[in-house]
């Protein structure tokens, strides 16, 4: 995807993330002992505290056999995902997705909640494994479509997981794909990765891409913040410029 790359290596040079990424999270919370709270706090940006994050719940993982409280930390506290409660399906749920990400393919069922269970890998392996969420994959899947796809399929799309975000609700990508490859789509011409494959093909594609972005040094986290941040401003502006629909009166 050397075209998508291309952009995004545009895209990191005009923006800082430690000054435009804007997640935040109480460093404060209970889960934290007071050496972490220090150290998150020693950050003065949520883009270095999240990178701290990062590590800080890393050593959690690998110091403590009992990792539920962990696990339903991120995603209902960190990640904000209510819904997904504390009960024994999703439990069970979270220690397939574990055995199924050693292994390299996902059930349908793990796909199904990727946003949440994603987010619990990031934070085990940081350095291999990254956020598969409605943003990421909106911003990557226009990037495809405008760099890569534009005079035709060349490169499949990531298959989107549900967002809250209006954007992403308003303007489906989904629907905007079909229309773009409409002639594929009557061929009934598979579009997008297998759900199966595509958490991998998406950590394997922003592992490599980071390198050529930010540096042999970099992790795959930066890459995956930047195109989290790109959604409501470039993306959407971008979106604004390039979608022409032509609509008929009837009569």
């Amino acid at each position: 995807m050397k075209k998508v790359i291309e952009k995004l290596q545009e895209y990191s040079t005009q923006i800082d993330l430690k000054e435009r990424f804007d997640y935040n999270f109480n460093a404060s919370d209970e889960i934290f002992n007071s050496k972490e709270t220090n150290k998150l706090l020693a950050h003065k940006n949520p883009f270095e505290q999240n990178v701290e994050l990062k590590w800080i719940l890393s050593e959690k993982y690998k110091e403590n056999k009992k990792q539920n409280f962990i696990d339903f930390w991120i995603i209902n506290i960190w990640g904000g995902i209510r819904g997904f409660k504390p009960n024994d399906r999703n439990i069970n749920k979270i220690i397939r997705f574990k055995k199924q990400i050693k292994k390299g393919r996902l059930s349908l069922d793990c796909f199904n909640t990727i946003s949440s269970l994603s987010k619990i890998s990031s934070f085990i392996e940081p350095e291999k494994f990254v956020i598969y969420d409605s943003r990421v994959i909106y911003t990557l899947n226009w990037l495809i479509m405008t760099c890569e796809n534009q005079n035709g399929l060349y490169k499949k799309y990531f298959p989107m997981p549900s967002g809250r975000n209006k954007i992403i609700v308003d303007f489906d990508i989904n629907t905007i794909i079909n229309l773009k490859h409409i002639s594929d789509y009557e061929k009934s011409k598979e579009l997008y990765v297998s759900k199966q494959q595509a958490y991998f093909n998406f950590c394997d594609f922003v592992h490599n891409a980071t390198k050529k972005i930010y540096g042999p040094e970099s992790k795959p986290y930066e890459l995956e913040m930047l195109l989290f941040t790109l959604t409501d401003k470039e993306i959407f502006k971008d979106l604004k410029n390039t979608l022409k629909i032509t609509t008929g009166n009837i009569v």
